[in-house]
């Protein structure tokens, strides 16, 4: 199970280090700007799109995208203070919470310090 934030993360980070190979000095000021140009935004989007795809095929093999209710933003939020979270990671930890789920496999080391889930390192 996972949530759109989690697509939404993957795909950033794919588009931001794609994009990056191609700009000296890469910043997020400077992606935008050349995203403008259609040729380079079609260009670095080709790995997005496949990863899409991905996501897809997994969509197709039993992989559950639970949406995101306003219940779960109010508990995102509550957490976030708790736990001093941003909000993309409360709003993970939100739907573990609804969820019932205690694993959760990241780099995130904000995770670490919730008590009651289990962090797994990629």
């Amino acid at each position: 199970m996972i949530t759109p934030f989690v697509i939404d993360e993957v795909l950033f980070k794919i588009l931001i280090a794609e994009a990056s190979k191609y700009i000296n000095r890469p910043t997020l000021l400077k992606i935008k700007k050349k995203m403008e140009i259609s040729d380079f935004s079609e260009m670095v989007y080709s790995p997005v799109e496949e990863y899409m795809e991905y996501f897809n095929g997994l969509s197709v093999d039993g992989l559950e995208i639970s949406d995101v209710d306003r219940e779960l933003a109010v508990k995102s939020v509550e957490l976030g203070a708790k736990y001093g979270l941003l909000i993309a990671d409360s709003m993970h930890l939100a739907m573990m919470k609804k969820k019932e789920i205690i694993n959760i496999a990241t780099n995130d080391a904000d995770f670490e310090r919730i008590e009651w889930i289990k962090v797994w390192k990629p």
